[in-house]
């Protein structure tokens, strides 16, 4: 689905199965946020085919966290040319606690190694620019990246259409999610992408969305 011009949004629809939104940034060094489970994968890459970028020409491949409904499809860029990139934080935690997901899921963490860390600051993609958040809180390494021209938030699993992440997994902290969160909500916003549910679209409509979560939910967390 062509959300704007240069941007796809592939999103998971499913109600019996749970898997990431993927979305794609074109341009001369294309990239994807979050492929999702390896299973769903061939689908995702039938799905790029269908735009007219073949998995092959990906540039990069990008994890907002290392949670295996967002990471685990990257086992399928292992001979491919992309650079699987993501927080350095993600890859400690992974081999401190978040394995444990992975064994309790029966599914083998993929092999594919980063070619790069993202940490705070500027990753630019050929002539598009994105500003990179370290946004902890539901995972240590958590990332969002902000396409500041577009006006464009990609934040994974930190929150959503009415909800936030979730805190109960280990190294999970609701007052680092809080704190994400309430810096995100400064940002200038007109399309949320978030790693789960719907896109929300229009400034005011965001806004909304950061005060209700601000209203409703941080008096629980």
């Amino acid at each position: 689905m062509n959300l704007l011009d240069g941007l796809f949004y592939y999103p998971w629809l499913s109600l019996t199965e749970n898997n990431s939104n993927s979305y794609l940034i074109g341009g001369e060094l294309p990239a994807i946020i979050d492929v999702g489970h390896l299973r769903h994968v061939k689908r995702l890459f039938q799905s790029l085919e269908n735009d007219g970028i073949p998995s092959a020409a990906l540039a990069m491949v990008i994890s907002t966290h290392l949670h295996p409904d967002h990471h685990e499809g990257v086992a399928a860029f292992s001979g491919l040319d992309a650079a699987v990139a993501f927080h350095r934080e993600e890859e400690r935690h992974l081999k401190a606690f978040g394995y444990q997901i992975y064994e309790a899921m029966r599914i083998p963490i993929p092999a594919v190694k980063p070619r790069c860390y993202l940490a705070e600051g500027i990753l630019r993609l050929g002539r598009k620019e994105f500003e990179i958040y370290h946004t902890p809180g539901h995972s240590p390494g958590s990332i969002s990246l902000y396409w500041k021209d577009k006006k464009v938030l990609f934040c994974g699993d930190v929150l959503f259409y009415e909800g936030v992440g979730r805190t109960d997994f280990y190294e999970g902290d609701s007052s680092l999610l809080k704190s994400s969160i309430s810096r995100l909500s400064q940002l200038d916003v007109e399309y949320l992408l978030p790693g789960h549910g719907k896109v929300i679209q229009g400034r005011e409509a965001v806004k909304e969305n950061f005060r209700w979560i601000r209203e409703e939910i941080f008096p629980l967390m």
